[in-house]
C-alpha cells in the first residue's frame, strides 16, 4: 500500500439536505487542509503559516483544548479512553485553515490510522456559532478497521442548529484512503425518521503554492463565506416558519462515543 502523504489540500463538495419539518437543501464548494498532526511543520508554505498570520494559517488554539498545547497529545488522550492509542500510528486532521486571519469550523475530522494505514477511528470535532465545541469518537469496539460501507450510530448531545433539538441520533460513515476522503453524517430525531442528510466529498491536491493561490482566488474569503451561509440558511428556515429552539445549557462532558 502506498503511504499517505503528510500534508495536502482538498477541494470539497459539501451537501446538506433537511427533510423535516420543511425541505431545504444546499450544495457548495469549499477547500480543506489535511495533514499528519505529528508532522505539523510539513504544512508550512510561503502563503500558509503555523500559528502566525498569513494568507492561510493554522493555529493550534483553534482545536482541541483551544490553547497552544500539543494537539497530538490531546487526541491521543481521547483515544486512550477506549484503549485505541497504541493501535493508532498516524492521525490526519481535515479542517478549514484560517483565511486572512478568520476561520469557523462547523466540523473538523481527525482520521486515525494503524501501521498498515487502515482507518481505526474518527474524531468529529464539532463547533457551533456560540464558540462551544463537542467531540464524537467513532470506532469499532473490537478495534477492527473501519470499512467504507460501515455506518455507526451515536446519540446527539450538542446544540448545533436552532431548528433541531438536542435529542435523537447521528449516523456516521467515512472513507479515508490513498484516493478518497469522504464523510456522511445523517441525523434522526426521536421519532427515528431521518431529518437531515449531510455529505462531504473531497478531492486531494498537492499542497503547493500555486494550488493555495488557486484555492484562494476560486473561493475568496472562503471561511467568511461559510459563516455567512450558515446564517443565510437559518434565515431561510425562519421564513419557512420552522420552529426556533433556544440554545440549552451545554452538557458537562465533551466526548460522545458511538454505540456498540
Amino acid at each position: 500500500m502506498a503511504t499517505v502523504k503528510s500534508a495536502f489540500l482538498c477541494q470539497a463538495r459539501v451537501m446538506h439536505k433537511r427533510l423535516k419539518p420543511s425541505v431545504n437543501q444546499f450544495v457548495y464548494q469549499v477547500f480543506y487542509l489535511c495533514f499528519d498532526i505529528a508532522k505539523i511543520s510539513a504544512i508550512k508554505r510561503k502563503f500558509l503559516s503555523l500559528n502566525r498570520f498569513n494568507l492561510f494559517a493554522f493555529f493550534n488554539r483553534d482545536h482541541g483544548r483551544k490553547d497552544q498545547s500539543r494537539l497530538e497529545d490531546w487526541i491521543r488522550e481521547i483515544l486512550q479512553q477506549k484503549n485505541l492509542n497504541q493501535k493508532v500510528s498516524r492521525i490526519f486532521l481535515l479542517t478549514y485553515p484560517r483565511v486572512l486571519g478568520y476561520v469557523f469550523n462547523p466540523v473538523s475530522f481527525w482520521f486515525c490510522l494503524d501501521e498498515k494505514e487502515n482507518l481505526i477511528a474518527v474524531l468529529c470535532e464539532v463547533s457551533n456559532t456560540f464558540k462551544e465545541s463537542h467531540n464524537y469518537l467513532i470506532f469499532n469496539h473490537d478495534h477492527s478497521p473501519i470499512h467504507e460501507d460501515q455506518w455507526f450510530e451515536a446519540k446527539k448531545e450538542f446544540h448545533v442548529s436552532p431548528f433541531f433539538p438536542v435529542q435523537g441520533n447521528y449516523k456516521f460513515r467515512f472513507i479515508f484512503d490513498q484516493r478518497n476522503i469522504a464523510a456522511w453524517i445523517d441525523y434522526s430525531s426521536n421519532d427515528k425518521e431521518k431529518s437531515l442528510l449531510t455529505s462531504l466529498i473531497c478531492r486531494r491536491e498537492n499542497l503547493s503554492e500555486i494550488n493555495l493561490l488557486k484555492a484562494f482566488f476560486s473561493i475568496p474569503l472562503m471561511t467568511l463565506k461559510v459563516t455567512f451561509l450558515i446564517h443565510y440558511q437559518a434565515l431561510k428556515l425562519l421564513l419557512k416558519k420552522n420552529k426556533y429552539i433556544p440554545k440549552p445549557n451545554k452538557k458537562s462532558h465533551n466526548i460522545t462515543f458511538n454505540h456498540e
